[in-house]
């Protein structure tokens, strides 16, 4: 009961700085420029004949959901200058559990990622896209558990490096090949035998993969079980990981 009330009153605070930053609006316009600016690049994709913004849509937007997702991976560099002022160490010292303050911090990543995930299907629903109440739900919980799953890293990134400079150099070393190794921007199938099978030693290929056979609404295929499983086992070892990381700070 005291954790939950640690994490009510932690994530409270985390959402009030978060609101009151002039940059989080500017986060909310993210997607809505993908949408706009990428998605008429699609428009012959493969070489095939034309395809409608509708199509486009399907394609284009569960990989962006997921993409949005992994950009947690960003989130620490609001948090190294927390650790920097010594507002986290102060934490450390008090009654509050290691466990409520990183759960604070995720859902507070979370609620500005959410926010953007429901513009970004928003906006895509009025260029045409059709999917499911199932299966954008069941997307939409997919996409939480890895947007949660790469803050989580992000913080134990953070904590390791203690400055901007060591989670930038590590975070875009992760960032970039993953999201062209999943298929976000365009199918896997349109890339070379080579990078097909790059593609599947990357976990986020099957959680892309995953997101568009909801759309489809193929709930029981296989490869959403295993987006499911493989992002599950992410939020579990990382938020242990960031846990543990929190408590060595005080050794």
């Amino acid at each position: 009961m005291k954790n939950i009330q640690d994490i009510q009153i932690l994530f409270i605070r985390n959402l009030k700085k978060t609101f009151k930053s002039p940059w989080w609006m500017i986060g909310l316009a993210q997607p809505i420029l993908y949408l706009l600016l990428y998605m008429p690049l699609l428009k012959n994709i493969g070489g095939t004949a034309a395809l409608s913004i509708a199509q486009i849509a399907q394609i284009f937007v569960p990989g962006m959901l997921v993409i949005m997702g992994i950009s947690n991976l960003f989130a620490g560099f609001g948090f190294i200058p927390e650790i920097r002022t010594g507002y986290i160490a102060r934490l450390l010292v008090s009654p509050v559990s290691r466990t409520a303050i990183m759960a604070s911090l995720i859902l507070n990543q979370l609620v500005s990622f959410g926010m953007q995930a429901i513009v970004l299907t928003f906006i895509a629903f009025i260029l045409g896209l059709r999917v499911t109440f199932l299966g954008l739900a069941l997307t939409f919980i997919l996409i939480l558990l890895i947007g949660a799953s790469m803050s989580a890293l992000s913080y134990v990134i953070s904590i390791g490096t203690k400055n901007e400079t060591g989670l930038a150099t590590i975070v875009n070393t992760i960032y970039l090949p993953v999201m062209l190794l999943s298929g976000i921007l365009l199918p896997i199938s349109l890339a070379p035998d080579w990078l097909k099978k790059l593609a599947h030693i990357n976990p986020f290929y099957y959680a892309v993969e995953a997101t568009r056979s909801l759309f489809l609404g193929h709930y029981g295929d296989r490869v959403v079980l295993e987006g499911f499983a493989v992002m599950i086992v992410f939020i579990i070892l990382f938020s242990w990981i960031a846990v543990r990381s929190l408590k060595n700070m005080t050794t």
